[in-house]
């Protein structure tokens, strides 16, 4: 099992992302970059742009996005009709769970490019680790705000906190509703 194999798995067993193993298990159709000249046939295996549209919750106009920012390369029929597979069905989902992490597509493209089956991302994209670092760090800094102002609104609230109630760790007693401000 190499590197890309072993973590794609511990995202799975953390429940990070649904469908990802597709990107780490070789695809039944060929990818987009070995279409080549010649026309995809579409299959069974294979959706248009609205059936994509639709698998994904992803609008047409925002496949379409992706693709000129090169986060997707769709094949295309004869006629020039864009094909997906499933590898780009989970690829969707995992540029929507990146993008909805506050990354730009400018890293996720380079993500993207880096870490794929059979690479050593240390070895090929040495600079991938501080944009990784980066985005690390703001993701740190942007749960740690969101906890704190959770554990504020708890305290005026009265309510609960499911983290080991943040709000006696921070010597504050929930409120009780009669004593809350209106």
């Amino acid at each position: 099992m190499n590197r890309s194999t072993a973590t794609l798995d511990r995202l799975l067993e953390l429940g990070a992302l649904e469908s990802l193993e597709l990107l780490a298990a070789p695809d039944t159709a060929p990818c987009a970059g070995d279409w080549g000249a010649g026309a995809v046939k579409e299959s069974d295996e294979t959706l248009r742009i609205g059936e994509m549209a639709e698998t994904t919750g992803v609008s047409e106009r925002l496949l379409r996005y992706y693709e000129s920012r090169g986060l997707l390369t769709p094949g295309r029929t004869a006629t020039g009709h864009r094909v997906y597979t499933r590898a780009d069905v989970a690829r969707v989902r995992l540029v929507r769970f990146l993008l909805d992490g506050g990354m730009s597509t400018k890293d996720i493209r380079f993500l993207l490019e880096c870490v794929h089956e059979g690479v050593d991302v240390a070895r090929v994209c040495g600079e991938l680790d501080s944009v990784l670092t980066r985005e690390f760090v703001r993701i740190s800094k942007e749960i740690e705000s969101l906890v704190l102002t959770r554990s504020y609104i708890a305290v005026l609230t009265g309510r609960p906190l499911a983290d080991g109630d943040l709000a006696a760790s921070v010597g504050q007693e929930p409120v009780p509703a009669a004593a809350r401000p209106r």
